[in-house]
């Protein structure tokens, strides 16, 4: 693939195997809002509530079009005939990156999900593809950009990263090996210290290990901080677990007592990946 864009972490445009500067945070800003929608028209005024939000300054149009001409240009050699050039497409009332997808990172990892969560696969396949999708993170989303649209695009792709998570954990917990999972799971407890499904899983696999008494501390330590910093005890998915957990009795599965509600399969049912994720 020629070009790739990256979206978990800063913004970047990686262009035959070189990173290329995206320019200022707006830029990236104007270029994250086309990418999120690869290969789909995204109406002007879209564009621009993404990135200047619901009250635009005056400008907003003309510097939307400076910035895309300037991303047009992105990578372009001298001497080439524009080649090089990234693809946004003039379409009736927006722009259109013209993009496979796959091109973006995180619209890779979306559809390599939903392909984990189709029914009827063997679990090693499942695992083989939850494991290519989280691999495709390389820090935080949208990293440096602000504003409403960044941070709920943000906060619904740390959701299905941590859905991800669990779900393979809990594939891996059973057919490899529950010490190593639980490891992987303590770190990303770490990045999300209050986040129920995380220590679900992780308090499985300590079990499933062998270490009942550690489970039995990541859940009063998850109390503790749930209680401290949100005034909320734990839910009933965490509790029965725990509950189980004393009596020696745990469920299948983690993932058979979650507590959230499970994430949309894919864009393809609910519409546009841009729609979809960000509630435009």
């Amino acid at each position: 693939m020629v070009v790739r864009l990256c979206l978990s972490g800063p913004v970047e445009v990686v262009l035959r195997g070189r990173p290329v500067d995206a320019g200022p945070p707006q830029r990236r800003a104007v270029l994250a809002a086309l990418a999120v929608d690869a290969g789909r028209p995204v109406p002007v005024e879209v564009l621009i509530e993404r990135v200047w939000g619901a009250d635009p300054p005056e400008g907003a149009r003309r510097a939307l079009y400076a910035h895309i001409c300037r991303i047009r240009r992105l990578g372009e050699e001298p001497g080439t005939g524009g080649r090089g050039r990234l693809p946004v497409l003039r379409r009736c009332g927006g722009y259109q990156l013209d993009l496979d997808p796959d091109a973006v990172d995180l619209r890779k990892f979306l559809r390599l999900v939903a392909l984990a969560r189709v029914s009827g696969q063997p679990q090693d396949r499942r695992a083989a593809l939850l494991r290519e999708s989280l691999a495709l993170w390389r820090g935080e989303p949208l990293a440096g950009l602000r504003g409403g649209w960044s941070s709920r695009v943000r906060e619904a792709w740390r959701r299905r990263r941590v859905d991800a998570a669990v779900r393979l954990a809990d594939i891996e917990v059973h057919g490899g090996d529950p010490a190593a999972v639980a490891h992987q799971l303590r770190d990303l407890l770490d990045e999300h210290p209050t986040t129920e499904p995380v220590a679900e899983a992780l308090m499985y696999a300590l079990y499933v290990a062998g270490d009942g008494a550690e489970a039995l501390r990541c859940y009063a330590q998850l109390r503790h901080r749930l209680v401290e910093e949100l005034g909320a005890e734990p839910g009933h998915g965490l509790r029965e677990l725990h509950r189980r957990i004393l009596l020696g009795r745990p469920p299948g599965g983690a993932a058979d007592l979650s507590s959230a509600p499970a994430a949309p399969d894919t864009d393809a049912r609910t519409g546009p990946a841009g729609q979809f994720l960000l509630a435009d």
